[in-house]
């Protein structure tokens, strides 16, 4: 049996991985973990991972509707029939239920861009504001609206509702640009919660746009510093 000389770049390579180890860990702001493949990664990477979660959950969504096409003919919906016991289930599904592939795209491209924007300040406040809006929102469409409905359009209202008041409350600089970002350019979506068009169900519009606000209200940070405050009861 021969004897090889060790391989340069993998010498190179671990000693790099173990210099950077040693310097993150001097650094008591920056812990460090690794990766399945062995690299260092710190929490500020965690980020990256982030902005797969929407795509996650849209994935639900799709995947429905693709099956509803193919082996349904487009007539397998998940609907929240108002105050009926069949309706319950809806609380939950109807969420990821949609009419068609042009009711879905636009609810899918709304819902990423206010997801990212929110996971890019909290991913605490991204998930409660998310449930808040697909538990909540099924259940008062539920509870209090007039024929049955589906789409994630609700959730979608919940994130834009949070976005568009936590910047106000917060009065921080960056959280207020955030704020300003979404009002200058989705202001429109307001005429969304009015009875404007027939086949629109604009009460789960306003439904999630008010427990997007109650979302802020519970969730925002003083400017000093101070922890989130407790969700009002």
């Amino acid at each position: 049996m021969g004897f090889s000389m060790p391989d340069n770049d993998a010498i190179n390579k671990k000693i790099q991985e173990m210099m950077a180890e040693l310097d993150a860990k001097s650094q008591p702001g920056a812990p460090v973990r690794r990766s399945r493949g062995g690299r260092l990664r710190t929490k500020g990477a965690k980020l990256e991972d982030r902005l797969l979660w929407p795509i996650g959950i849209l994935a639900i969504a799709w995947l429905q509707l693709i099956v509803n096409q193919i082996f349904f003919g487009g007539r397998w919906y998940w609907l929240v029939y108002p105050r009926a016991l069949n309706g319950i289930p809806g609380i939950f599904l109807s969420a990821f239920s949609h009419q068609g592939w042009a009711h879905l795209i636009g609810n899918s491209i709304a819902f990423c861009i206010f997801s990212w924007l929110i996971l890019a300040k909290s991913a605490k406040d991204f998930w409660i504001t998310f449930l808040i809006g697909w538990i909540g929102g099924g259940f008062l469409c539920w509870l209090l609206g007039p024929q049955p409905a589906h789409g994630l359009s609700g959730v979608v209202y919940t994130l834009f509702g949070y976005l568009l008041w936590i910047g106000w409350l917060e009065k921080r600089f960056l959280t207020f640009l955030l704020s300003l970002f979404v009002c200058v350019n989705f202001s429109y979506l307001l005429w969304g919660v009015l009875p404007t068009q027939a086949w629109v169900a604009w009460w789960g519009h306003l439904f999630g746009f008010g427990l997007g606000i109650f979302a802020a209200y519970g969730l925002y940070r003083e400017p000093n510093g101070a922890r989130s405050r407790k969700l009002p009861s």
